[in-house]
């Protein structure tokens, strides 16, 4: 599970940093960064299981070595960032219980756009956090069971593997700089914890073809397996399923897999009240979506980080915020930690992009901080002329004391917005 995002040099990021809660709303305009923020999460996770060049393989148009580092434009003096970090801090399942990992990558450039741009390993390296600063735990209000359990769980690694830390390599970083066990059992849960960060953009138009392979896989990230997940769930699942579409689509009673033994293909059927059953080519591309979102969550073999774009995309309005609500209903929130670190592969998180003012009016009472405004900002490099636009990340909370002003922005002030937007609100 990730706690914080820390990244400076990568696409608009400079100097960013942001708390990340077990369900974490991203709310924003086009253009704000909230694209760019999943990105450096897919970034981290391609690099980490395949190497830089893994990540850099094409797989992601969106991670192509010239789009990466931030850039600036000014008087006749545009400039590219040189470097670009990334750290992330997580809480990961272990045999010793939620142990608190964090790990960076640096990579370079040479060669600066319209040119062909070549990047250059940096380091990195993955490390048990020494919790010597918890405030990270203060901010995210962790309860004292598991700031036990987290420092319980740290000690009980370094007892065993007497070491804190592994360094990664740029040809292979999952398997890069094994010098001990205890760094290739580090390794091994970092690679196993980013492996789970699945990140949805769905194609309507590929989930409604039947689909012809395994049905061992999670969903996948375009949707197009949809009919093989709901093929793999068990009738108690599905029959769950069920009830949180007929929620959110009244008119839709039922979910019915089909298996084509001939053709080896998997498809289905959805029932609605009035016209029967319906196939996937004649279902809207709203009812696709959220048919796969909850294929996805109700998905016993699914661990980890589910991270969805732009979550109200085809839906109705008046149903956007049910969906985030029952969705919401079933993450690992901080006290369920505890219990299930042993038990599970990763903690279930939810972090959803959104520029609904629907979405917005549901969710802004939240006093936790977990929907975050992510806001375009004007920088001024002082050792150049350049400008550049940022990405600055808000939460919607009350302000702490060591807090300056305009580093939140309160329920009120978001009120206020709405109401200006002809919102209605609680």
């Amino acid at each position: 599970m990730i706690t914080r995002i820390e990244i400076d040099g990568f696409k608009s990021f400079v100097g960013f940093a942001m708390d990340v809660r077990p369900c974490t709303v991203l709310m924003g305009v086009n253009g704000a960064g909230k694209s760019n923020l999943l990105d450096a999460l897919d970034f981290v996770r391609r690099t980490v299981t395949m190497g830089l060049q893994g990540a850099l393989s094409g797989a992601n148009p969106r991670l192509a070595a010239r789009d990466l580092f931030h850039h600036a434009d000014g008087h006749g003096d545009a400039y590219t960032a040189s470097e670009l970090t990334i750290k992330i801090g997580m809480l990961v399942p272990s045999t010793h219980g939620p142990l608190p990992l964090v790990v960076r990558l640096g990579i370079g450039r040479d060669g600066t756009p319209p040119d062909p741009v070549r990047v250059a390993w940096r380091g990195g390296r993955v490390w048990v956090s020494s919790l010597v600063h918890t405030e990270w735990m203060d901010r995210l209000g962790l309860p004292g069971q598991l700031r036990a359990a987290v420092a319980a769980a740290r000690k009980a690694f370094l007892d065993r593997n007497r070491t804190d830390w592994a360094q990664l390599r740029d040809s292979d970083a999952a398997l890069g700089g094994l010098r001990s066990e205890g760094a290739r059992e580090l390794l091994g849960v970092l690679a196993s914890e980013t492996a789970t960060w699945e990140r949805i953009a769905l194609d309507p138009a590929a989930m409604r073809r039947p689909f012809g392979g395994s049905d061992e896989l999670t969903l996948l990230s375009d949707g197009s397996n949809l009919s093989a997940v709901l093929q793999r769930l068990g009738s108690g699942e599905l029959r769950d399923m069920e009830a949180d579409l007929a929620a959110l689509i009244p008119e839709a009673s039922a979910i019915r897999p089909v298996f084509d033994h001939r053709r080896g293909e998997y498809d289905f059927d959805v029932r609605f009240r009035h016209t029967g059953w319906t196939s996937p080519p004649m279902l809207s591309d709203g009812t696709m979506r959220v048919l796969a979102l909850l294929a996805a969550w109700y998905d016993d073999r699914r661990a980890g980080l589910l991270a969805v774009e732009e979550i109200e995309n085809g839906l109705h309005p008046t149903r956007i915020a049910e969906l985030v609500r029952r969705l919401r209903r079933d993450v690992d929130d901080f006290p369920d930690l505890v219990d299930r670190a042993r038990q599970v592969s990763g903690f279930r998180q939810l972090i959803a992009t959104t520029h609904s003012p629907v979405l917005l009016s549901a969710l802004y009472d939240d006093p936790t901080g977990s929907l975050v405004f992510l806001e375009q900002a004007s920088r001024v490099d002082p050792a150049r002329a350049g400008i550049s636009t940022v990405t600055r990340a808000r939460p919607v909370r009350e302000p702490r004391a060591d807090e300056e002003p305009g580093e939140t922005v309160t329920a009120e002030q978001v009120k206020r917005l709405l109401e200006a937007m002809g919102q209605v609100t609680a």
